[in-house]
């Protein structure tokens, strides 16, 4: 794109639409609906989660055999009708599991009426923006076999294409769907020796023990207190200071570790709260300040006519890292 400016009032309209657009007060978005999706859609039903979503690319996904199963346009209607319902005074207990979770509503009287609310929709990664746009969930619980936040931040990120001169509305709107991401991954080289001396060195902030991957050539870190050949069993509590599978103890919190490269390096963690033991949760509501922070990121080298100071990518770096007290996983992007 070759208008800084259109690009700059592109960024403020977003900032504008997602300060605006609510979180809704028990809503669970579960990405995936395979075994770790369907188990959690099992959890939810038992412990009366008012209102969950599945999504899954695939139309034949077991979780939508478990659910019922909506069309993009049924689901808007649902999401503008719970995002004007008023905030409930009396919500769900959180379930007294072992591990789980402690909800900030916690405590409260427990809710009487109501039956929970179980859909399934065929969608992509790709369609998040899209349910974001009409409300952004108390939590979003991550099952699909890849960084599912780096991997939707380009298409959150992404610019409407600049209109031309006397263009109609229809075709604008057309183009909004097509447009370009201001950022991309920051992807190494085996020959670019100053960016692997930047990677190494940003992998050096981490001991080496909690390293269970290194791909330069991706920009890609992966992070866990267990080690090659391990498995950790699929409900695992997770303490916070020790391993109780391997018996190893954890003197920081891999999001502790991760948090730590602020120090030298812009990034943003999103952390994954145990919503039951093996199977975690984003909060909505800390999504909703990690991209407003991004955005707010971008648009200041947006703002930044000179470009003197950022030739380089990696002066133009920064990183998002998923992460819980065990594991992570931590992606390089860059500012165009």
């Amino acid at each position: 794109m070759e208008n800084p400016n259109f690009e700059i009032s592109a960024i403020n309209e977003k900032i504008n639409r997602l300060e605006k657009t609510q979180v809704i007060k028990n809503y669970y978005l579960v990405l995936g609906g395979g075994k770790i999706g369907t188990d959690f859609l099992h959890y939810a039903r038992k412990n009366k989660f008012l209102f969950v979503l599945v999504i899954d690319r695939d139309e034949n996904a077991p979780a939508s055999d478990e659910a019922d199963i909506k069309t993009e346009a049924e689901l808007v209607n649902l999401l503008k009708n719970k995002a004007s319902e008023p905030s409930p005074n009396k919500v769900l207990k959180s379930p007294k599991v072992a591990g789980a979770i402690k909800r900030e509503d916690e405590g409260e009287s427990e809710k009487e009426d109501g039956e929970p609310e179980i859909y399934f929709c065929k969608m992509d990664l790709k369609h998040i923006p899209f349910l974001l746009s009409h409300g952004i969930p108390e939590y979003i619980i991550p099952a699909v076999p890849c960084h599912a936040v780096a991997y939707m931040l380009s298409d959150l990120l992404k610019f409407p294409l600049e209109p031309a001169k006397n263009e109609t509305p229809e075709k604008i709107e057309d183009k909004s769907q097509i447009g370009s991401s201001p950022v991309t991954e920051l992807i190494i080289g085996p020959e670019n020796q100053r960016l692997m001396a930047f990677f190494e060195k940003l992998a050096a902030s981490f001991p080496a023990d909690v390293i269970a991957g290194r791909y330069p050539e991706h920009g890609i870190l992966f992070f866990s207190y267990a080690r090659e050949g391990e498995i950790c069993p699929d409900g695992c509590p997770g303490p916070r200071d020790r391993c109780p599978t391997f018996g190893r103890i954890k003197p920081e919190t891999i999001t502790e570790y991760a948090r730590k490269l602020w120090q030298s390096l812009p990034g943003w963690v999103f952390e994954s709260h145990q919503m039951k033991p093996g199977t975690g949760g984003l909060k909505g509501k800390e999504l909703k300040k990690n991209l407003l922070e991004i955005f707010e990121f971008v648009r200041a080298f947006k703002e930044n006519k000179s470009g003197e100071r950022f030739e380089n990518p990696e002066d133009r770096a920064f990183f998002i890292a998923t992460t819980c007290t065990c594991h992570g996983v931590l992606n390089l992007f860059y500012v165009l």
